[in-house]
């Protein structure tokens, strides 16, 4: 998700090292982004065995649907093959998310890229309104249509496991095979789950083929880290607040319910990571004390959020606590981002601030 950085990233130059000088020798080589690119390319190729390995699972459902006359009382009397189905379809989802949140970062802020995170992860449904609806509505199979249902991943989320209400049939269901009914056990609406598969099963494939034709610029790569190191705070950590991670069952969200935040930002800091190892040779012949700043803030980042997912498992984080440790990453988030707009100033690129 990409969010504007705010202003207060221009004090932080009294923070960061002092740029040394360099020869015009050491200054010549550009820097070489084509492993930002293949970093990319090679994670969505994984997140489309993902996507599809959904699809096979929603196909599966919905043809069980269909011969049960879409009577999901009767349905559930299909206990071994509707399990298998839906056990597919929630196996696909979880493969191909947190790998998109490993190139989040790139995808979110790269201009020719960008549609797609909207589309993908980042988009409001109509009903929430603001700056970043989906473009696009849904076709289920019978013909009716939900208008701008929100981003792909939240609405296949919501539907597997059972937080939409409209994307759910509401009979109860021991989907994960525990013996119980317990968080997401219901059976899903099969029109919507094959529809949203479908099309994440698309849209992936045309964010293959839009990164397969991108060409990285230092300025598409400065601009990605700038526009999301900051995010960090408002967007993860705020997200993770207010999810039933921390809250348990006294949340009200419907999506970020299976995967903790925590992993997700994990993956975002290694996107971030990737993009910065591109750029980081042409930075260190400039001033190698900034360079060692920006990978070693990075990693320490992205240590701090390991350690956090760590702990996370074994217990819950009280809101205070969320509070106190969203405001210590944050502050990394805000150093890091500080030195990489020098680091751009420093090669003479423009970012948007």
């Amino acid at each position: 998700m990409t969010y504007p950085v705010t202003s207060n990233l221009l004090a932080l130059s009294l923070l960061l090292a002092p740029i040394g000088a360099t020869t015009e020798a050491q200054a010549a080589a550009p820097a070489d982004l084509s492993s930002v690119k293949t970093y990319l390319t090679g994670r969505l190729s994984v997140q489309a065995v993902g996507t599809a390995q959904l699809v096979k699972g929603a196909d599966a459902y919905y043809a069980l649907a269909m011969a049960a006359g879409f009577d999901y009382r009767k349905l559930s009397a299909s206990k071994a093959a509707v399990q298998a189905a839906l056990r597919e379809a929630r196996g696909g989802w979880t493969k191909a998310s947190p790998v998109y949140e490993e190139v989040e970062g790139i995808v979110a802020g790269v201009q020719s890229l960008s549609a797609f995170d909207v589309i993908l992860d980042a988009g409001t449904s109509a009903a929430e309104g603001g700056e970043d609806v989906v473009p696009f509505d849904l076709r289920l199979p019978g013909g009716k249509v939900l208008p701008r249902p929100g981003n792909l991943f939240g609405v296949n989320e919501g539907t597997l496991w059972n937080t939409v209400g409209s994307f759910s049939s509401g009979v109860p269901f021991d989907v994960d095979a525990d013996g119980k009914l317990g968080f997401g056990d219901r059976l899903p609406d099969a029109g919507v789950l094959k529809a949203a598969a479908a099309e994440l099963n698309r849209q992936t494939a045309g964010l293959r083929k839009a990164a397969a034709a991108w060409r990285p610029t230092r300025q598409d790569v400065f601009g990605a880290l700038v526009g999301n190191v900051p995010t960090v705070g408002p967007v993860f950590f705020e997200n993770w607040k207010t999810s039933r991670f921390v809250l348990g069952g006294k949340t009200k969200r419907t999506d970020f319910v299976v995967i903790s935040r925590l992993s997700d930002l994990q993956g975002n800091v290694a996107s971030w990571e990737a993009m910065y190892r591109g750029l980081s040779p042409e930075v260190k012949r400039k001033n190698a004390a900034l360079d060692t700043q920006i990978v070693a803030g990075l990693n320490s980042l992205k240590g701090y959020v390991a350690r956090l997912a760590t702990q996370e498992k074994t217990r819950r984080f009280t809101p205070e606590q969320a509070d106190t440790l969203q405001a210590e990453a944050q502050n990394r988030a805000t150093a890091i981002t500080g030195r990489i707009t020098q680091a751009a100033a420093l090669l003479g690129v423009k970012v948007n601030q």
